[in-house]
Parts: C-alpha cells; sequence; structure tokens
C-alpha cells in the first residue's frame, strides 16, 4: 500500500475554485479544468464524475464523466431513472437516501453487500473509489465520485485533499447549478430568446422594442366542444400534442414562441436585416405546411390508437410590434402587443366562417413569394375598414382536406 505517499495541500486548486471556477460555462468545464488541476497535483485520477439532478420538464438529472485523455462526456438522465434497478443499486442511491459518503478499496476481495457497480469498477483496473453526497443549501443532494486506477489506490493525503476540496466544489456546483437550472426554467417556460433577454437585465416594466416581424397564431379548432366531451386527463393530453406539433415547427424555422394562450400559440418570425420579409414569410409557410403535414401523421396514429384528433387554424401577419414587459409592478409578462397581434388575431378568427385552414393578410400576402389564392374582403370585429383575406395555394402550403375548420 501507498499509504505514505506525500500530496500538497492543494492552495491552488482552492484558490481557483473560489477565485475563478464559478466563472466557467457548466459543470462539464469545471470537472475538466478541476481534474487537470488535481493531477498536476499529483492525485492519479482515472476517473471522476458528478451528477446533478434538476428541475427540467424531460430531465431528472444528468452525469458528466471524466477520464484522462478525454474530453468529459454528459449523459443526460429522464424522468424515471430513480425507479430503474440499476439506480437502486448504485451508490449514488445511497448518497441521494443520506449516506454520507463511500470508499472501496476496489483491490480487497468483493464483499456480499457490495454495489453492482464496483464489480465494473474492477474490471476498468481501478483499484479505489470515493463517492461523496453534494449538498446543495435548498436541502437537495448530488453526488461527485472520484477513482484511481494507481496500485494501493489513493493515499491518505490523496484522500485528504479530496476532502478538503469539497465544501468549495459543493459551492462552487451549486452556483453553477442555479445558473444552469434559472436559464432553463426561463427558457421553457418564457422562450430561449425572452428568458436571454430577462436574464440580461432586461426586468423593469416598459422595457422592450418595436421590432417588425412575421406573426403567426395558430388555434385549435372547436375547442369548445372538446372541453364538454373529452375528461380532463385526455383534453390535456390532446392539447400538448398539438402545442408538441406547433411548437416543433416553429422552432425548425427559427420562430420565437412567445406564449400559449389557452388553445392558442403565439410566435413571431423576427424581421431584421439579416432576416428579410421575404426570408421570414418563406419560413412562415414552411413552418405551416410542416405542422399540418405532422398534424395529419399524429391524428393518423391517434384514431389507431382510439384517441380524438386535432385540428387548427393558423393566420399570418406582417407588421410592427412592441416586444417587452408589460403587466403590474410585481407581475409581468414578456410578450408582443399592438395592432399588428390584434389583427393577426382577428384574421384567426375567420379560419372557422371560411373552412381554410390557414389565412394570410394582405402584407403577408403582398411579401410572400410563393402562390396564395384571394379570398376577398372580409368585416373583422374592431377593424374599421373591410380587410383583404389570402390563404396560400393548396399545392404551396397546406392539403385542405387534412385541417377542415369547425
Amino acid at each position: 500500500m501507498m499509504r505514505g505517499q506525500q500530496a500538497s495541500t492543494g492552495p491552488d486548486v482552492a484558490g481557483w475554485l473560489v477565485s475563478e471556477a464559478r466563472s466557467l460555462e457548466g459543470p462539464a468545464p469545471l470537472l475538466d479544468a478541476l481534474c487537470q488541476r488535481l493531477v498536476a497535483q499529483g492525485v492519479p485520477l482515472a476517473r471522476a464524475s458528478i451528477v446533478l439532478f434538476t428541475l427540467h420538464p424531460l430531465l431528472h438529472g444528468r452525469s458528466f464523466r471524466w477520464r484522462p485523455g478525454q474530453r468529459v462526456s454528459t449523459e443526460v438522465h429522464p424522468h424515471g431513472l430513480q425507479h430503474l434497478p440499476g439506480f437502486a443499486l448504485s451508490p449514488f442511491k445511497a448518497l441521494l437516501d443520506g449516506s454520507p459518503g463511500l470508499h472501496r478499496r476496489l483491490e480487497e476481495p468483493p464483499a456480499p453487500d457490495d454495489f453492482p457497480m464496483y464489480a465494473e469498477l474492477r474490471a476498468d483496473g481501478l483499484t479505489d473509489y470515493v463517492a461523496l453526497p453534494l449538498c446543495f443549501s435548498d436541502g437537495a443532494r448530488h453526488a461527485v465520485s472520484w477513482a484511481t486506477s494507481a496500485p494501493g489506490g489513493f493515499t491518505d493525503a490523496h484522500l485528504a485533499l479530496l476532502h478538503g476540496l469539497h465544501p468549495l466544489l459543493q459551492l462552487v456546483l451549486e452556483v453553477l447549478a442555479r445558473k444552469d437550472m434559472t436559464g432553463v426554467l426561463l427558457d421553457t417556460y418564457l422562450g430561449k430568446d425572452t428568458g436571454r433577454r430577462i436574464l440580461q437585465g432586461q426586468i423593469r416594466r416598459g422595457d422592450g422594442e418595436t421590432t417588425s416581424a412575421v406573426i403567426c397564431l395558430s388555434d385549435l379548432r372547436s375547442f369548445t366542444a372538446l372541453s364538454d366531451a373529452l375528461p380532463r386527463d385526455s383534453l390535456l393530453e390532446l392539447l400538448n400534442a398539438y402545442f408538441e406539433t406547433m411548437v416543433t415547427a416553429f422552432h425548425a424555422h427559427g420562430a420565437e414562441v412567445l406564449k400559449f394562450m389557452g388553445d392558442a400559440v403565439l410566435a413571431i418570425f423576427r424581421i431584421d436585416a439579416e432576416s428579410p420579409v421575404e426570408e421570414r414569410c418563406a419560413a412562415a409557410a414552411r413552418t405551416i405546411r410542416e405542422a399540418v403535414a405532422a398534424s395529419s401523421r399524429d391524428n393518423a396514429e391517434r384514431r389507431r390508437k382510439g384517441l380524438p384528433t386535432y385540428e387548427f387554424g393558423a393566420a399570418l401577419h406582417v407588421g410592427d410590434v412592441m416586444y417587452g414587459n408589460i403587466g403590474a409592478s410585481d407581475r409581468l409578462d414578456f410578450t408582443v402587443i399592438g395592432p399588428a397581434v390584434n389583427l393577426a388575431s382577428r384574421i384567426g378568427g375567420l379560419c372557422a366562417a371560411l373552412n381554410e385552414p390557414v389565412l394570410l393578410s394582405e402584407a403577408f400576402a403582398s411579401h410572400f413569394r410563393g402562390g396564395t389564392r384571394d379570398l376577398g374582403e372580409h368585416v373583422l370585429k374592431g377593424v374599421g375598414l373591410p380587410v383583404r383575406i389570402h390563404t396560400l395555394e393548396a399545392e404551396a402550403a397546406v392539403d385542405s382536406n387534412s385541417l377542415t375548420a369547425a
């Protein structure tokens, strides 16, 4: 055993954790830089990992693994991980359940109460394994592990260094995890562009800008009837299926999904010097085509499963909008407002009456380079003069038989 080998007390590593590590972009670069510094201090690391559990609509957590000479790998874990047998019998589950830490000399013979993972570590040539809980200020527990392939394993000095740095590592990881979680939650609930703006400080009521955009408002047909006919869980499932179809198409073509309003989706395609109006109109039309095709495929599968199907109508308009913070002093919404948004909403309300799945304003049709069909002038509620309405030619946009307005 190499019990007498000395390791540095690690002031350089500790100072780096305190002064520089918090500015890194996330846990992966932190783990990489930390491991490199520990190796330079004489710690014979052969593997290290961090497991962080988080608030995320799709993920239960993420793990980051370091090996010498390799980039840190990241693995995502969906919800339900905690119920899988492999996780239930892992050291990480023991740490989450309150274990103060684990240390296993892998060169020693296997024991009946060993975790199954220890056999895998031995097979990889590792000789020593240490796992410690990462305890955050809110009571949440996460985990970090260290392993070596050095004969005799970690020395007492190595272990003292790892344990000594652990409180600082907890603090830095909590800072990075909170920053990451804040970004994820803002992106999820407000949209990526809105989340970015808020993090950059655009949080005062009235903060905003006027911008030109293609505006798209889409909503479900016959939603009131569906709400009356379907049980709550079935209705929520149907709404989520529809929203998934629309948001996937919007994001694929660079739209900003701003909000869900009951059964409606509001999105914009921002117009600027790098994204001219003709290009954004074409992207909006492609979005609707893809949403129609995706809903057709989804509805076919839903019919096969005996699930209710959905139909939607969409309005496309071009205009200037005010994009920014509105609301009360203690409850704000970052969205777009203005006459152009109101007009898009009024146009969308005609989809059912005209039996068309998509309607275009005169402004949109004038900039769109694809085929359109003139549907004549129509009186819209709250709009003083009749408004000329168009739709996309069937071959250019939609199969009108796949979406019929109720």
